[in-house]
Parts: C-alpha cells; structure tokens; sequence
C-alpha cells in the first residue's frame, strides 16, 4: 500500500468513527427527546447533587437543544481539527486518539442527556426525578466501550512529514566563552482565530442558558473564564538556551519548563505537524510520550533527555538554538582540567 493509499484509508476510518457515528448518535438521542417532550414536565430536573436529589430545573426544550448543540458541535470541531492538521499528508496516533475521543465523548454526553430526560416522563414534578448515578455510571461504560471501538476500528497509521530530524554541527566555544540565545515563539495566527472563536461560541452559549434560566450557565461561565486563563498563558513563550540550558517560559511567567545541560542526550532540529503529532496546538503530551510547546507548523527544537523522553518546541531560527545547545551540552559534559 502506498503512503497515499495509507492516507485515505485512515482518514476514511477517521470520518467514519469521528464523524458520522458521533451524528448517528446525536440524532437519535435528539429524536428520542423530542418525542417525550410532550409527556415531561415543561419544566425538568438538569441538575442532581451529591446526595442523589435534583437541585437545578430548566425548560425541557433546553435538553434536547443542549445535546444537539453538543454532538454536533464536537464532532464539528474533530473533524475541523483533522482537515485542518493534516493538508500535508502527514498522520499519526493522535489522529487515532481524537478519533476515539470524538465518539467516546458524544456517546458520553448524548447517552446521559437523553436518560436524564427520558426517566422524568409522566412525573408531575421534576423535584421527584430519580437520581443519575445509574445513568452516569452507564453512559461513562457505553463512552468508554464507544472510544475502543473507534481506536482499534481505525487503522495504526503512521505518515511522517518530508522532514525527519537533524542534528546539527555544535558551534564553536571557547572553553570559557558565554554565548546566550533567545527569541519568542508566537501561536499561529490560524490556531489563535480557532481557539479565539470556540471561546466566544462557547461565551455565547452561557449567555443563552443564563437568559432561558438554566444552570449549567455558571458552569460554561467557569469553563469559558478558564479558557481564557489558558489561552492567554499559552499563546506567547519566550525560549532560551545559556550555561543552565533550555529554558521555555510563558509570556506571562507560567507555565515554564526547563531542561538542563546534564539531561541533554541529543539535541536536533525537527519539522513538527501539531495535529498529527500532538493533537492540537498549547503545551501538549503526545500518546509516545513526547512533550511540546507546539504553537505553530513547521521546525522545532528537539531535544532528546537522558531518560529517553522528548521535547520540542517550535520556533524560528531552531537551527542556531540547537547548534548552541548541542555545543553547551558537550562542553558540560567534558571534564575540568
């Protein structure tokens, strides 16, 4: 099979377990809870607390228009996230992952949702719908069952970019010359507009289930604000290479991470894909155990640690940094006279 026929038939899979499974599911957990809306109260539970008992109502029509907007929202968004990540024809484990993520999620959401409504026909006050743990516990199961089958109905796929990693010749220092290297890395202004606008329509759904009464609406409000926290932390990083070794650090100071010179094993420079490699673009753990602060497409500085373990980071000009940090390390490593 060639590297294209090996493209299509993984993304064929990907469409298939990410796309329309998750619509299939949505569908008919949609249909079902229109069909009962005329026999539940038009006000119903949405909310139980600790102890097994309703404590929140909303409009009965918000359920069914919440799972709608929630199946197919996320299936939107995966399948957005893999036409986008993967123009260059590059795939690999996270596909798979997403893949599974996007129907376990769905059947999660949907299956929980429609059982929450459902078990509330024909009562005359939702105060006395029946608890959700059995649901919960359910619908986690069938997510669960749901996201296996997508991993393994998918095929073990892995497209490397026309890139594989270099290393580079370290530079020239004398023995007691200090040499620094910084610059600022930047998200891609595409990831920035896709994250900007998932938080504005998530902004917008909390103000829609703020003014029907619903409340989830503090819930979205949290998430939103969090987002928000997130977004401003990760879309700027400084990365700098000195005697102490690589160090990246957020623009607002956290989160930053450090590699010392003694944990280089080998430094090299690597052309990275964020979706297919890391699923996305932020501070991100690949299913191999890489670790990467992924803000844009194209090189990276790739560091290898004594353990194994490997971390990238884009940013421009990756040749000179890992020149520099290659050139640290050895000289680190080679012993005072």
């Amino acid at each position: 099979m060639t590297r294209s026929d090996e493209f299509r038939t993984a993304r064929r899979r990907f469409l298939l377990v990410a796309a329309l499974a998750p619509v299939l599911v949505t569908v008919v957990g949609v249909a079902l809870m229109l069909a009962w809306l005329p026999e539940v109260p038009s006000t119903v539970a949405t909310h139980w607390s600790g102890g097994g008992a309703p404590d929140a109502f909303a409009p009965a029509w918000t359920v069914p228009l919440g799972a709608a907007v929630l199946g197919f929202g996320l299936t939107a968004l995966f399948v957005g996230f893999m036409f986008a990540g993967t123009r260059d024809g590059r795939w690999g484990p996270m596909m798979r992952l997403l893949g599974a993520f996007s129907l376990g999620t769905t059947v999660l959401l949907v299956v929980l949702l429609t059982w929450s409504l459902g078990m509330q026909r024909g009562l005359d006050d939702p105060a006395e719908a029946p608890g959700v743990g059995i649901p919960l516990l359910v619908s986690s199961g069938l997510a669960v069952l749901a996201g296996l089958a997508a991993w393994f109905a998918q095929p073990d796929t892995t497209i490397a970019g026309p890139h594989a990693s270099e290393t580079v010749a370290p530079l020239e220092l004398q023995p007691d010359e200090r040499a620094v290297w910084v610059r600022t890395t930047t998200m891609s202004r595409a990831a920035m507009i896709a994250i900007g606008a998932s938080i504005a329509a998530l902004a917008i759904g909390t103000i829609v289930f703020a003014a029907v009464g619903s409340p989830v609406w503090w819930i979205m409000l949290a998430t939103t604000l969090l987002l928000l926290v997130l977004a401003a932390s990760t879309f700027v990083f400084r990365v700098r290479i000195d005697e102490r070794g690589l160090e990246v650090r957020s623009s607002i100071g956290a989160p930053w991470f450090r590699v010392p010179l003694d944990q280089v094993r080998t430094v090299s420079v690597t052309d990275v894909n964020p979706t297919a490699e890391f699923g996305g673009w932020g501070v991100r753990l690949a299913p191999d155990g890489s670790f990467g602060i992924v803000l844009q497409s194209g090189e990276a500085l790739q560091v290898v640690r004594e353990n194994g373990r490997r971390f990238v980071v884009t940013v421009r000009d990756a040749a000179t940094a890992a020149a520099l940090l290659e050139a640290l390390s050895e000289r680190a490593r080679r012993p005072r006279r």
